[in-house]
C-alpha cells in the first residue's frame, strides 16, 4: 500500500487497518471477483514501482467508482497532498440527463453522417452488452 498516509489524529495507519479495508474491498466485489485482483494488482504495480501515485490513483478511482466508501478508506493511505475525489460521482439527475442528451445527439449525428460507422458501432454495443463482457 501507498506509504505515508495518515489516518484519524495524525496516527500511522496499522496493518491491521490495511488488511480491514482489503477485506472490505474483497467483500464488495464478491461477485465481481475481476476487480479485486485488478486492485491488488494495481496495489503490487505500485510496490513494484512500476506505476507512480498519480497513475495509481487514477486505476483505483476507475475500478472502485461507485463506492465512494471504498475511496475514501483508499485515502487514507495516500500520502499527503494526494487525494481521490469523491465529488465527480455525485452528478445531478440534471447532469445526467444533459449528458444522455448529449450522447443521443452525438449518436444521432453519427448515425445521419455515415449508415455504416453507425452500425459498426451498434454491433460492438450488442456485442459487449449481450456477451460475456455484461457485469
Amino acid at each position: 500500500m501507498a506509504g505515508g498516509g495518515e489516518g484519524e489524529g495524525g496516527s500511522k495507519l496499522t496493518k491491521k487497518y490495511a488488511e480491514t479495508y482489503l477485506k472490505e474491498v474483497r467483500e464488495m466485489f464478491e461477485d465481481k471477483k475481476y476487480k479485486y485482483d485488478m486492485f491488488l494488482e494495481v496495489m503490487k504495480d505500485f510496490s513494484t514501482q512500476r506505476a507512480d501515485i498519480v497513475c495509481v490513483m487514477g486505476r483505483v478511482k476507475e475500478l472502485l467508482k461507485g463506492h465512494s466508501n471504498l475511496i475514501q478508506g483508499f485515502n487514507l493511505f495516500l500520502p499527503k497532498g494526494y487525494e481521490i475525489s469523491v465529488d465527480e460521482e455525485k452528478a445531478s439527475p440534471e447532469e445526467k440527463i444533459s449528458e444522455f442528451d448529449e450522447a443521443f445527439d452525438f449518436i444521432t449525428l453519427i448515425k445521419e453522417r455515415d449508415e455504416h460507422v453507425y452500425t459498426s458501432f451498434l454491433d460492438l454495443v450488442n456485442k459487449h452488452w449481450g456477451g460475456a463482457g455484461r457485469n
